[in-house]
């Protein structure tokens, strides 16, 4: 667009020839000349905007075409993969909706692995659990069994993956002491081995004893202390009808009177039958011995309260403690139904291990010298010994009462 130009050869003051006498036409044509200039520049720039319109077009219909398909595969029930878009991100747990930052769950603790899995990638998880089973197998028990205390100084400072958990040793060791003493006390596990009886002879002794009429399984069940069932039986009797010997010292006289005959009852079918009473006892003996686990570790926590140690770290040493004397003990049972004179030895050295292991595990655990640990391992044995019995006595009556 073409303007005339703001001023002309006839237009500059300098050439007019009126001089300062005709103001009045070339003041026109000056005060003309800014109004046609601002129109063409407002003209100008209106096409500029135009312009940049035209070029913004493009990009907001090209804007439009990407926002277009996710929106209409959404609405298409028919999209095998709007299921997909819907549900948890790949990097979000499907537990709980946090997301992920490794192979767990930093929320919930679940693991970021798809459970929906073949047949195969199930028995190679499988094997993976079994061979990392064993590898903790073959670092722990080296240590629980031959070096008294450095599982438990291990577990403390903080070394544990490589070991068996301590409750988890516990309950194992404890499962397996408990069955082979019902097996054992029980008559349903006897070792066939007698070097010292030829297999006729042993043939002859059981004939025999099966034609006497004797019970071989309630004789074999039977502690040396409780007699013969003949004198089982008229010890029973004896104290059902002694209305002397249950004393009820609780409650009002009405309560002693129907207590202390139900008791006398109980006590008697006890007596004449040993075999359900141990088997009442084994049977609750779990219990009994886990409730003493947190008495064991609170004397140590007396033993040792200048240390400053955590009351866990002495529960640690009991777990471990009391593992190692199941295991002896369980040891020990099983040798002791071999009748060989030198196994019936090896048996009880193997069941008074666990006092030397106390002493060793003491000194390292706790760090002293082993005089200390051999005094402080005595008077804690001592006291735990009272505690022992107490609890035994509250076990059989329990067995008693709950025949």
């Amino acid at each position: 667009m073409s303007t005339p130009p703001l001023g002309s050869e006839s237009g500059r003051p300098e050439d007019d020839p009126s001089g300062g006498l005709g103001d009045e036409g070339p003041s026109g044509q000056s005060a003309s000349d800014p109004d046609e200039a601002r129109a063409a520049a407002e003209d100008a720039l209106a096409q500029i905007e135009a312009m940049a319109d035209l070029d913004e077009e493009p990009d907001v219909e090209a804007e439009d075409e990407r926002e277009t398909p996710p929106s209409d595969s959404s609405s298409d029930p028919t999209d095998p993969g709007a299921s997909s878009s819907s549900g948890p991100l790949e990097d979000q747990c499907e537990n709980c909706g946090a997301l992920l930052h490794g192979p767990y769950c930093s929320k919930c603790g679940q693991r970021a692995a798809e459970r929906v899995v073949p047949i195969w990638h199930m028995l190679n998880e499988a094997l993976e659990a079994v061979i990392e089973l064993d590898m903790r197998v073959l670092w722990t028990l080296p240590k629980f069994l031959f070096l008294p205390g450095r599982l438990t100084k291990e577990y403390i400072n903080g070394r544990r993956k490589r070991y068996i958990r301590p409750f988890r040793l516990y309950l194992f060791t404890t499962f397996v002491l408990f069955t082979v003493l019902a097996l054992t006390a029980g008559g349903g596990f006897q070792v066939p081995f007698n070097p010292q009886m030829s297999p006729a002879q042993a043939d002859t002794l059981q004939a025999g004893t099966v034609a006497a009429g004797m019970d071989t399984t309630a004789v074999a069940s039977a502690p040396w202390f409780m007699g013969n069932p003949e004198q089982r039986e008229r010890w029973a009797r004896s104290f059902r009808q002694n209305p002397g010997t249950v004393d009820v010292l609780f409650g009002d006289s009405e309560t002693q009177a129907r207590l202390e005959p139900l008791l006398r009852a109980k006590i008697a079918d006890a007596i004449r039958n040993p075999r359900d009473l141990i088997g009442s006892m084994i049977d609750r003996g779990p219990y009994v011995m886990f409730l003493m686990l947190p008495v064991f570790a609170f004397l140590l926590k007396l033993l040792y309260i200048r240390r400053g140690r955590l009351y866990v770290e002495h529960l640690i040493f009991s777990l471990h403690l009391h593992a190692f004397a199941f295991f002896a003990f369980t040891v020990g049972i099983l040798l002791g139904e071999i009748e060989a004179p030198w196994v019936q030895t090896a048996a009880t050295w193997v069941e008074l291990a666990p006092l030397l292991y106390l002493v060793v595990a003491m000194g390292h655990v706790y760090d002293q010298g082993l005089i200390k640990s051999t005094i402080k391992a005595f008077l804690l044995l001592f006291v735990y010994s009272i505690m022992l019995l107490i609890g035994f006595i509250v076990l059989a009556l329990a067995a008693v009462v709950l025949m």
